[in-house]
């Protein structure tokens, strides 16, 4: 924690997970560290100010909790809230971090058009405490490829389960599973106890088989067994899993399925909040909620899975992540990674051979290397011949994977999937490794190498707009082949190229830089913006870098440049590289060609209000809007979390993924809602500002 001056503030930083949130004070002041003990919830550091007033930099909601944890107050932007003197933990709701406050005297909450103003007549002091939502697994599990080594180390995962009770739905009671690694013969370490739920999953002796369990296994604590046919045991209950939807599907729904109705229950306990899934399921289902509350996880997953899938279906949240691996051993490592974003598994079979030449592809494969549509303009983000370029980079299997209704897809295994992320288990441990040590500024690095490109150049304008974030951007043009060796060994958040890539490599003033030549890698993300890049930005994760965005085919200047722009924009406000890659996709044909290579996972900074999101608008009839908005999870604000859009009075809250309501409105309350915080809004079949958009 640190004192800022203009305005006057505290600003709490996360070095690990490179967060940052501000309070804003009256006047300037000193923190005091304090044993963080002395907080009832569970904190990593705190410190004590001299203030009876706070403000937010933006609208957040928080809980009054009293001494014993017990909500005593549920403050929102609908209206002032005031709760008499006492003893009172006021928790915030930052996604970038827990934030608690601890105040003996009055509490007022006062919300205002894009902040919140809190005081607290009658308290000399206030300490403040923080907890990091960084987690780390707890050991390593050794496996053989022998299944029924396998399904004990799958048996392990919930060992890292916060609570069996419903409220492991949060993500936060969700610690990181275990690691796996492969060896010689079967070791679980002695520090691993996996909860007795009384949950078996038995599944056939294959990798095909393993794999798919793995997030529901996880998430049930529950032992995985080899059998004949796969199948749940619940409380002395079973439910086969190779229903009429097929083995992969079942289990996928099976896993939403318990998920979604967790979420219902848990509103049963400590945060007891009007859930817009609990109307729906209630309205479709005989539950009796409060009793299944108390119930164990075995006894409550029976009653759950008694209801058909298709009464609920209409409230399972968009999931998040499908993971298609194919189904090798090399593979097991990725799958406590797998199961920490609870991603629907799947086990593809092998992609079609191509030689990577355009003549091999299949039609849609083809569609995606067409250039026809230049509109008459010649110029491409390549100094190549068209022969080079039909082929560059492109000497593994490349092919289109089975669309998934989730809103990222990634692929683990060989070959170049289009239209998802390629990750591999390299990628997925250096999550582990990232050390924002720094972490306090958020560094960026913009480089535009051909003087034609520079209206993308803007782009170091962009990034570092958000307020209450520090930024140190480095903007550089023209440079060398050492200079720009320099640049990418230095540590860096992200890497925002602008230029050509060419057979030889990433195009400088003096020749071509090789990224395989480099030793190591110091950005953590990238953006390679120019043609037929994906080599180039291969070499970069190799290196150490831990995702980026690259394309496969040429892409020309103008297209190029509007989704260099947006990208810079879409990040800056805290969506991950998948997410808005997956935005951009769906309102642009030509960013199809652009893919996500190492961790899509990745994020910029936090957005403002914990998840980003989108809004579609579009006018009635009657004068009125209608309003749909879309949420996008991200590391930080994890499947489960809670989300509460600020575009009427309602204190409904929501699950954080995908689309989660439409609201008419009238032209006043979007009005308001738009200036609330910058944000992308789609309207028809563009993509504008909530800044820029005019009604």
């Amino acid at each position: 924690m640190t004192a800022v001056e203009a305005p006057y503030g505290l600003r709490l930083a996360d070095p690990i997970e490179g967060a940052q949130f501000t309070l804003l004070t009256q006047r300037p002041v000193t923190p005091t560290s304090i044993d963080p003990s002395t907080f009832a919830p569970p904190v990593d550091t705190a410190a004590v100010i001299t203030a009876t007033t706070l403000e937010t930099p933006y609208q957040v909601d928080a809980l009054v909790r009293d001494d014993e944890l017990s909500i005593v107050a549920e403050c929102t932007s609908s209206e002032r809230t005031a709760v008499g003197p006492g003893e009172y933990y006021v928790e915030l709701s930052s996604a970038k971090m827990k934030l608690y406050l601890y105040v003996e005297g009055e509490v007022v909450f006062e919300p205002g058009t894009d902040q919140v103003r809190l005081s607290f007549p009658g308290a000399s002091e206030l300490r403040v405490g923080v907890r990091s939502l960084h987690e780390q697994p707890a050991a390593t599990i050794t496996t053989t490829d022998d299944p029924e080594a396998l399904a004990t180390a799958l048996s392990q995962l919930g060992s890292a389960l916060k609570t069996t009770s419903c409220e492991r739905s949060f993500p936060t009671l969700r610690g990181h599973p275990p690691l796996i690694e492969r060896g010689s013969e079967l070791s679980v370490p002695t520090a691993l106890s996996a909860p007795e739920t009384g949950v078996t999953i038995e599944v056939p002796p294959r990798l095909d088989a393993l794999l798919p369990v793995t997030s529901l296994a996880y998430y049930l604590g529950a032992t995985v067994e080899i059998g004949s046919r796969p199948t749940l045991h619940a409380a002395g209950w079973s439910r086969p899993l190779d229903g009429g939807e097929g083995f992969e599907t079942t289990v996928a729904r099976v896993l939403k399925q318990v998920f979604l109705l967790d979420c219902v229950t848990r509103t049963e306990g400590m945060y007891d909040v009007p859930l817009y899934e609990r109307d729906r399921v209630e309205a479709a289902v005989d539950l009796d909620f409060p009793a299944l509350y108390d119930q164990p996880l075995a006894e409550q997953v029976r009653q759950y899975l008694q209801v058909p899938y298709e009464a609920i279906a209409e409230a399972v949240p968009t999931w998040k992540l499908t993971a298609d691996v194919v189904p090798e051993s090399s593979a097991l490592p990725v799958l406590p990674f797998l199961a920490d974003e609870l991603a629907i598994v799947r086990c593809p079979d092998d992609p079609t051979i191509t030689d990577g030449t355009e003549a091999d592809l299949s039609p849609k494969v083809t569609s995606f290397f067409d250039t026809s549509d230049r509109g008459g303009e010649a110029f491409v983000r390549s100094t190549a011949t068209r022969s080079e370029t039909a082929t560059r980079g492109l000497d593994q299997t490349v092919f289109t994977p089975e669309p998934a209704d989730s809103i990222e897809q990634t692929y683990v295994g060989d070959g170049i999937p289009l239209g998802a992320s390629k990750m591999s288990v390299e990628e997925y441990d250096r999550r582990l490794e990232f050390d924002a040590s720094s972490g306090e500024r958020t560094r960026i690095l913009v480089v535009c190498n051909d003087p034609q490109m520079s209206d993308e150049n803007v782009v170091g304008d962009i990034y570092g707009t958000r307020e209450w974030i520090e930024f140190d951007i480095t903007t550089r043009e023209q440079v060398t082949t050492d200079e720009l060796a320099t640049l990418l060994t230095t540590d860096a958040d992200f890497f925002h190229y602008i230029g050509h890539v060419d057979p030889d490599g990433i195009r400088c003033t003096d020749g071509h830089l090789d990224a395989e030549t480099l030793e190591s890698v110091g950005v953590n993300a990238f953006l390679l913006n120019a043609c037929q890049s994906y080599s180039q930005g291969r070499a970069l994760i190799d290196g150490g870098a831990i995702g980026g965005i690259v394309t496969l085919t040429d892409v020309l200047n103008k297209t190029a440049t509007e989704i260099g722009r947006t990208v810079a924009r879409l990040l800056n406000q805290g969506f991950s590289l998948l997410s808005m890659l997956g935005l951009l996709k769906k309102r642009n044909r030509l960013a199809q060609r652009y893919m996500v290579v190492g961790d899509g996972n990745e994020t910029l900074v936090e957005s403002e209000s914990g998840a980003p999101y989108s809004v579609d608008i579009e006018r009635l009839c009657s004068g009125k809007f209608d309003v749909s908005v879309d949420v996008y999870p991200t590391k930080h604000y994890a499947l489960g979390s809670i989300f509460r859009p600020y575009i009427t009075s309602s204190t409904t809250h929501y699950l954080n993924s995908g689309r989660i309501d439409s609201f008419e409105v009238n032209e006043s309350d979007l009005g308001e809602f738009l200036e609330m915080q910058l944000f992308p809004v789609v309207s028809g079949d563009s993509l504008y500002w909530s800044s820029e958009f005019t009604l």
